[in-house]
C-alpha cells in the first residue's frame, strides 16, 4: 500500500522496546491532523497508551520525544523538541522542552517522534541515522558526564555533526532533579525526565540525517516565512538580544524580573535583594564573561551567550548559556553574589545532567535547615551550608547528582526530604504538586496562577502571565487561560517562546502552507486547549490531583514579602480562591473538585477522554445555568487578541 506523502513532517514515528530489543515504526499522520506535532502528539500517546497503575520508574512507562511540525524549516526559532513522560515527582504529567540542533536532526534522520518503552538489560544508547535505528551498548558511557558522552559518541561514529541527547550521573542515579541535555547545554528540565531515562538504562539518543522536509505549498510557505522574519527583525530589543544574549539584555537590577519577585531570596524567605548585590550579578556584570552569542537551529535571536572565566577560583570555566533561571537558582536562592560561582554551577549542572531549577530548590531548603539547626555538619558531610557559601553550593550539586551522603537524602526532592526530616521543615519546602519549584510568586499574581496550575507542576513557561500592575488579581485567570493555549501551540509547532511578536495567526499560516492542512488561529488555539485538557485528564487519572493541588506552597501562601517596595505583599487566600473559581469556569471544570466536566470535554471533541474519566468516577456535570455561562464564555474567548496578555 502506498503511504500518502506527509508534507511538513518526516512522516514516521520510531517505536523502541528496550526490554525486548525490538524496533518498529508507525505513521505520524495517525495523530498529526488532530494534535499537530511535538508535545500535542506526545501527550496524546501517553494518555492513550499508559495505564494509571504504571509508575514513573516502571519499564512500562513511556519516554516520548516529539519534534514540532515546523522544526527543520526556515521558520524563526523552529528548533524545539518536547520530551514527555510520567512525572518522577508525582506520576502525573511529565513534560520538558529544549532547543538547539537535536530536534531538527531527528527530523532530518527520518522521524517526528520516538516512543521508548521497556528497560534495557545493560546500559544502552539509541543510534538513529537516515531512517534506520539500532540499540547499541553504552556500558563504556555509563558514569560519564553529558559532555564526555557526546564527545565519545561523535568520535566512535567519526562524525562531528552527530547530535546527542543524553543523561549524566544524575539521571543514571535516578535523582528526581535530573534533566536530559541536548547539544551540551540545552536542558530539557523539570519532571525528572532524566531519571525516567536512567530508569530505562538508556544513556543517550544519537541522531544523524540529511533527509529534506518537503513542503506542501513551497511558494506560499516561503512568503509567510519571509513575513515572519521581517516582523521578528523589527521587534524592539532584538538587536540587543542578539548582541548580548538573553541574560545580559534582560537582567538589569531594575528589570521586570526583579520587580515581579521572580527571584526569591534565601529559599524564598524574601523576594527582595539589596540593589548593590543585584548589580553584582546583573546582565551588565555578566558582559565581562561573554565572548560571543550562539544560535539554535534557524534562530534569529542568537540569545545564548558563550561564557568564559579567565582567572580566580573558577578559572577555566567555559560553555554555553546562562539564563535568568541560573541567577535565580545559584545567586538569590543562596544569597550568593559571586557571579563566577553561579556560572560554574550552571556549567556543572549541564555536565552532571541536573535540572538547575529543581536541584537548587532542594539544596536551598537544606541550607535553610542548616540555618535553623535542623541539619548539622554531621548531617551535611562536614559542609557549612551557610548563606553565600558558594563552594558548599557547588559541592552539594556534585553530592546530589551522585547520591553521595546528604545528596542521597535530597535526591527524591524537597517534599519527600522534608517529610522525612519533619520538625517543621515542611513549611519552607517549596514545591507544587510535589515538584520542587523555582519561582517567586507572591508579587505577580499572573505569574503565580500560571505556575501553580501548570499541569506538570510549578513550571513558569506553561501559563505564567504578566499583569499590570504586577500585583493585580484582575483579569489574571483569562490571561493564564489564553497563555497556556498559546504555549501549547508553540510546543506543537516547535517554535521557541523567546522569538518575539509571533501570533497564532502567523503560526497557523506557516503550518497550513507547510502541511497542506487548513488551519486558522482559532483552530490552533482550540487544539492548544484540547492538549491542555488531555494533560488535565492525565493528572486526574494518574496522580489524583484535585483543587487542593492548585494551592501555592505553604511559604508563599502564608508568609508575606519581608522587605523592599512590595513589603507586606502576599497571596490573599480569598482572592486566590476567587481566581481559581474564575479559571475553572473559563475551562468549564467543576469548581469544587477541579475535575473536568462532560460539557467541557464534549465541546472540545474529547468524548473519549470524558469516557475514561467517567469509568474512573472522576467526571462531573455542569448545571444548566453553568453550562449556558460556559458556552457563552467559549464564544467570548475565541479569537481573543493574543497581544492583550
Amino acid at each position: 500500500m502506498t503511504t500518502k506523502k506527509s508534507y511538513g513532517y518526516a512522516g514516521r514515528i520510531l517505536r523502541v522496546d528496550l526490554s525486548k530489543e525490538k524496533i518498529w515504526t508507525s505513521q505520524t499522520q495517525r495523530y498529526a491532523r488532530r494534535f499537530i506535532g511535538g508535545r500535542g502528539v506526545n501527550q496524546w500517546i501517553l494518555f492513550d497508551e499508559l495505564n494509571p497503575s504504571v509508575s514513573w520508574s516502571d519499564p512500562q512507562n513511556l519516554l516520548v520525544y516529539g519534534v514540532g511540525v515546523l522544526v527543520g524549516t526556515p521558520v524563526p526559532g523552529a528548533c524545539r523538541v518536547s520530551i514527555d513522560t510520567k512525572n518522577a515527582f508525582n506520576n502525573g504529567v511529565g513534560s520538558a522542552n529544549a532547543g538547539g540542533h537535536f530536534g531538527p536532526e531527528l527530523k532530518f534522520a527520518g522521524f517526528d517522534h520516538v516512543v521508548i518503552s521497556g528497560r534495557a538489560k545493560r546500559p544502552s544508547y539509541l543510534w538513529i541515522c537516515e531512517g534506520e535505528a539500532e540499540i547499541r551498548d553504552a556500558s563504556s558511557l555509563w558514569g560519564k558526564t553529558t559532555w564526555d558522552a557526546e564527545k565519545i559518541i561523535r568520535r566512535d561514529h567519526g562524525d562531528e555533526r552527530v547530535r546527542v541527547s543524553s543523561i549524566g550521573p544524575a539521571g543514571e542515579n535516578l535523582v528526581r532533579a535530573s534533566s536530559i541535555i541536548n547539544d551540551r547545554a540545552k536542558a530539557a528540565g523539570g519532571s525528572g525526565v532524566g531519571a525516567v531515562m536512567g530508569s530505562k538504562r538508556l544513556k543517550a539518543l544519537a541522531v544523524r540525517g540529511d533527509r529534506p522536509v518537503e513542503i506542501a505549498e513551497p511558494e506560499g510557505f516561503m512568503e509567510a516565512v519571509k513575513r515572519s522574519w521581517s516582523k521578528v527583525e523589527a521587534a524592539p530589543g532584538l538587536k540587543e538580544l542578539r548582541e548580548k544574549g538573553f541574560y545580559c539584555s534582560s537582567s538589569g537590577p531594575r528589570s521586570r524580573l526583579w520587580e515581579i519577585g521572580y527571584r526569591p531570596v534565601r529559599n524564598g524567605q524574601d523576594d527582595y535583594w539589596d540593589p548593590e548585590r543585584m548589580e553584582r550579578i546583573s546582565g551588565e556584570a555578566m558582559k565581562r564573561y561573554v565572548r560571543r552569542t550562539l544560535s539554535c537551529f534557524s534562530c534569529i535571536a542568537s540569545c545564548m551567550p558563550w561564557v568564559e572565566i579567565g582567572e580566580g577560583r573558577y578559572a577555566g570555566t567555559k560553555g554555553e548559556g546562562f539564563w535568568n533561571n541560573s541567577s535565580n537558582s545559584f545567586c538569590t536562592k543562596f544569597d550568593n553574589d559571586n557571579l563566577e560561582a553561579a556560572i560554574y554551577a550552571h556549567s556543572l549542572s549541564n555536565q552532571l545532567g541536573l535540572d538547575t531549577d529543581n536541584a537548587a530548590t532542594v539544596i536551598a531548603w537544606a541550607f535553610e535547615c542548616f540555618e535553623r539547626g535542623l541539619l548539622t555538619r554531621e548531617d551535611t558531610d562536614g559542609l557549612e551550608l551557610t548563606w553565600g557559601n558558594h563552594e558548599a553550593m557547588v559541592s552539594m550539586l556534585e553530592k546530589l547528582a551522585c547520591r553521595e551522603g546528604i545528596g542521597d537524602f535530597l535526591a527524591d526532592g524537597v517534599k519527600r526530604a522534608s517529610e522525612r526530616l519533619g520538625r517543621g521543615s515542611e513549611a519552607f519546602a517549596v514545591h507544587i504538586k510535589g515538584q520542587d519549584s523555582l519561582d517567586g510568586i507572591r508579587i505577580s499574581k499572573g505569574w503565580a496562577l500560571g505556575v501553580v496550575t501548570a499541569p506538570c507542576g510549578g513550571r513558569h513557561l506553561r501559563g505564567a502571565a504578566s499583569t499590570e500592575p504586577v500585583n493585580s488579581y484582575e483579569g489574571t485567570p483569562l490571561r493564564v487561560f489564553l497563555r497556556e493555549q498559546f504555549k501549547a501551540i508553540l510546543d506543537m509547532v516547535g517554535v521557541c517562546s523567546y522569538i518575539p511578536d509571533q501570533t497564532p495567526g502567523d503560526l497557523a499560516e506557516m503550518v497550513s502552507a507547510a502541511t497542506g492542512f487548513e488551519l486558522s488561529a482559532d483552530r490552533l488555539m482550540r487544539v492548544g486547549l484540547q492538549v491542555h485538557n488531555v494533560e488535565k485528564a492525565f493528572n486526574t487519572l494518574h496522580a489524583g490531583f484535585t483543587r487542593k493541588d492548585d494551592l501555592p506552597p505553604y511559604r508563599y501562601y502564608n508568609e508575606p514579602v519581608k522587605s523592599g517596595p512590595f513589603k507586606g505583599e502576599s497571596l490573599n487566600h480569598e482572592r486566590w480562591e476567587m481566581m481559581l473559581d474564575e479559571y475553572y469556569a473559563l475551562h468549564g471544570w467543576d469548581r469544587v473538585t477541579s475535575w473536568q466536566t462532560r460539557e467541557c470535554l464534549e465541546e472540545l471533541d474529547l468524548a473519549g477522554v470524558a469516557g475514561r474519566l467517567e469509568e474512573a468516577g472522576r467526571l462531573k456535570t455542569l448545571s444548566e445555568d453553568e453550562r449556558e455561562r460556559f458556552l457563552a464564555s467559549r464564544k467570548e474567548t475565541a479569537g481573543f487578541p493574543y497581544r492583550w496578555f
